[in-house]
């Protein structure tokens, strides 16, 4: 006697991945680097010293727009500040390392830097990730593009802290 075996129905929902794609991840960057010069900015210009050198933007605009020695100007102040490299640093190694295990944009789209094993991560490794993403960019950030071609989407520095970024 033969038994007859039904297939499950087709799910029409995608089910999601347990590791975090390249476009969420990116998409969390640009929310973790809005956040960041947001408040650096307010943060620079409320511990300026002189309110004269600092103009404002509408008055910059109403008389002769921005011009490309204005934006360079704003570049070095903002970015050029070693306070904007430590705020940087602290910011995404202290989150990471965290109970939350992620940075603000990470934690808003469901994602959290976990070890291997999927426990939370040390400062430490926080901060080897952190500096290893340095060497993820020198061959024209080719390090962040090996997420592309892993079984567990890590990007080169993932793979030098030995963590992964899942979804929650």
């Amino acid at each position: 006697m033969q038994t007859a075996y039904t297939l499950p129905a087709p799910s029409l929902l995608k089910r999601s991945s347990l590791y975090g794609s390249l476009t969420t991840r990116f998409v969390a960057f640009l929310v973790d680097t809005t956040m960041l010069v947001f408040f650096y900015t307010i943060i620079f210009y409320s511990a300026g010293s002189n309110a004269q050198e600092m103009n404002s933007w509408d008055k910059t605009l109403q008389h002769n727009g921005v011009s490309i020695p204005d934006l360079l100007a704003i570049g070095k102040a903002l970015f050029l500040n070693p306070f904007f490299a430590v705020v940087h640093w602290l910011y995404y190694t202290l989150l990471e390392a965290s109970p939350k295990q992620a940075t603000i944009g990470k934690f808003t789209l469901g994602l959290k830097v976990t070890d291997l094993r999927g426990k939370r991560i040390s400062v430490w490794q926080s901060n080897l990730r952190y500096f290893s993403k340095l060497l993820s960019l020198v061959p024209v950030g080719l390090g962040f593009l090996l997420i592309l071609t892993t079984r567990r989407s890590q990007m080169f520095h993932d793979y030098m802290a030995r963590t992964v970024v899942v979804t929650d």
